[in-house]
């Protein structure tokens, strides 16, 4: 497994000298005098800020862990938010590179068999002169791209917005109306998410004044060692009723470090009731609502707490569940899960898993225009199918420091009146 970790790191940082000497001829060609001058300052800002794709080279996962450990969060954030411009603007410049070179091709072509009126060395001026133009104007892409990045990164680490939900239930029902569930889901702990932004994101939730809190997933982010601040999280979290969680991949992913056993109880000792393939009977007055929980969907790479694909973990959830028009409610981190719910009596999914995208460049009815679209149909926000719902939450942390017109995100449940009798 480690020599897939180097295998990545190598390859990144082949892509990123690739995609430095590209941008280095672009800047003698630019500017002829001071083009030299400006790639060994781009070589330096380079060196310093892709560090990442270096430690994971040579060190592979240690070199990770050390990067965590050692790297002052704020050059782990501009770094990665760096990484991230470079790989768009190599994606930019290989996608105009053929066109380019085809056009280039045709020119030549045209050269062999039209005779060009003027000398060759004014067409050279000329060519030259516009050339040179055009590059200029075109080193505009990787400064925009840049700063998009780093507003991306500072976006990231804002204070969560809340999307508020509401879920009609009976009218008679009257002890859950006005009943409030916030949901917050993939913080990952222990990427680009220390202490005080733990702290912030809980008081966050907390200010809400809701009966319940529920987390779906991915709290820890990929070792043992988050633990603690993962427990310091949960603890955190002062609902006025009660607090649930479902496990996520990376909690499956950390307990590598040691095993599924520790990990679960490790989160269960903060008090949260974690439900997986289960339900609880949640009672208020006279009235109750039922609230499920189910693991992650089976995955060869994962030991996970039981052994069951989806729709049996649905049946397990829904097993103590009685037919009594009260309104179910399911946790479940990977909004794939949602094919097979859908298909049950199960009123909401709440789910998470995608953080909507991270970088959402629009959105066509259903369709957030952002890069976990072609992977994933629910990915962002709120679907419904012949009246069953889901909710996608976007996450409070992410696999990279940046977000663009998604930002991170705490979803707060209403019950309100407005089915049955």
């Amino acid at each position: 497994m480690n020599f897939v970790f180097h295998a990545i790191g190598f390859m990144v940082t082949f892509l990123n000298v690739v995609t430095f000497l590209a941008l280095r001829r672009r800047l003698r060609i630019a500017f002829p005098v001071r083009g030299n001058r400006a790639s060994i300052g781009v070589a330096v800002v380079y060196v310093l800020l892709l560090h990442p794709g270096l430690f994971l080279a040579f060190g592979g996962v240690s070199g990770l862990t050390s990067m965590r450990d050692q790297v002052p969060l704020w050059l782990a954030v501009g770094a990665m938010s760096f990484q991230l411009a470079t790989w768009a603007y190599g994606g930019f410049m290989l996608a105009t590179a053929a066109p380019g070179r085809f056009a280039g091709a045709l020119a030549r072509l045209r050269r062999l068999f039209v005779r060009t009126a003027g000398t060759g060395a004014e067409r050279a001026l000329v060519d030259e002169s516009r050339r040179r133009a055009i590059t200029r104007a075109a080193l505009g892409v990787p400064v925009a791209l840049a700063a998009t990045a780093a507003g991306g990164a500072m976006a990231a680490r804002q204070q969560p917005v809340v999307r508020r939900l509401q879920l009609p239930v009976g009218r008679d029902l009257t002890p859950l109306h006005g009943l409030t569930i916030a949901q917050v889901s993939d913080v990952h702990v222990g990427s680009y998410m220390d202490g005080a932004r733990l702290d912030m994101i809980a008081q966050a939730i907390n200010s809400l004044g809701a009966d319940y809190h529920v987390m779906t997933g991915d709290l820890l982010d990929n070792d043992i060692a988050q633990m603690d601040l993962s427990q310091r999280f949960l603890r955190g979290l002062k609902p006025r009723l009660g607090k649930f969680m479902v496990p996520g991949n990376h909690e499956y992913i950390a307990a590598r470090s040691a095993d599924t056993a520790q990990v679960l109880a490790g989160l269960r000792e903060t008090g949260i009731d974690l439900l997986i393939d289960e339900s609880r009977k949640l009672v208020h007055g006279h009235a109750h609502l039922w609230l499920l929980g189910i693991d992650y969907p089976r995955q060869a790479t994962l030991e996970r707490a039981t052994q069951r694909d989806t729709n049996q973990s649905l049946d397990a959830a829904l097993a103590d569940v009685r037919e009594d028009g009260a309104p179910r409610i399911l946790l479940s981190h990977h909004p794939k899960t949602f094919y097979e719910a859908r298909e049950r009596p199960i009123d909401l999914t709440l789910s998470g898993h995608t953080h909507g995208g991270q970088i959402v460049l629009g959105r066509l009815g259903d369709y957030a225009l952002s890069p976990v679209l072609p992977f994933e149909h629910y990915h962002n926000g709120f679907y419904e199918y012949e009246g069953r719902r889901l909710y996608v939450n976007a996450g409070a942390g992410g696999w990279m420091p940046v977000r663009i017109n998604c930002p991170p995100e705490i979803t707060l449940v209403e019950l309100v009146p407005g089915a049955g009798t």
